[in-house]
């Protein structure tokens, strides 16, 4: 059974909260090795500040290294060929997907075959913001500076859960635009620190969450 934790968004300067490190503590009692996958595998500068942290950012290193303090940590970008980075996702315990270009981390994922030994591995699988978008079987990206216009695409399909990460109640726009695309599918809107935890078949909300479908917002 796929062990899955979305994320919508933690802020680069701060630690998982609570509730995300209990969950992960939870599920991933003594993990040994993280895989972390960025959105851009040949931004080696930004992948290595996210990764490692810097004076602003406090990395991923860092935030799991505070929960399981003797966690192995391994960076997949383009640095790492083929076979090695196969080879390091199959013996993963924990497989992060980072947010950013939700369409060049899945053309790095499925270019490399990536995305099928993700979708075959016991590990736990966590993706944060794009990340999480890409986890989906019908993944929804909200327009903003960088798209003209919302659209849905094919995600990795691990998880039946369409989100929009960021979600802000009081955003009008981002609040239409959920509404008219959730006629055709059902979105969650899911603001950070906010998560959705899929586990031994069960799903488990942390923090606001908003289910938009048939366009209306569900009490």
């Amino acid at each position: 059974m796929k062990k899955v934790i979305l994320l919508s968004g933690i802020a680069k300067n701060e630690y998982f909260n609570k509730n995300i490190s209990d969950a992960l503590k939870r599920i991933e009692k003594q993990p040994q090795k993280l895989v972390v996958i960025p959105t851009n595998p040949d931004d080696y500068l930004k992948n290595d500040n996210y990764f490692n942290g810097t004076n602003e950012i406090k990395g991923v290193v860092n935030c799991f290294k505070k929960i399981y303090p003797s966690l192995n940590c391994f960076l997949l970008d383009n640095r790492i060929n083929k076979k090695e980075g196969i080879n390091e996702l199959i013996s993963a315990d924990i497989i992060y997907l980072l947010g950013g270009n939700p369409f060049t981390q899945l053309d790095y994922l499925c270019k490399n075959n990536y995305d099928e030994v993700i979708k075959q591995t016991n590990a736990l699988v966590m993706g944060v913001s794009a990340g999480a978008m890409n986890l989906a079987v019908n993944a929804y990206y909200s327009k903003d500076e960088d798209l003209e216009n919302s659209l849905f695409y094919k995600g990795l399909g691990l998880v039946d859960i369409t989100i929009d990460p960021h979600f802000d109640i009081t955003n009008e726009e981002q609040i239409a635009e959920v509404k008219k695309y959730s006629q055709a599918q059902k979105i969650i809107g899911l603001p950070n620190n906010s998560a959705i935890i899929i586990n031994e078949g069960k799903i488990q909300y942390l923090g606001p969450k908003y289910i938009y479908e048939n366009g209306k917002l569900q009490k």
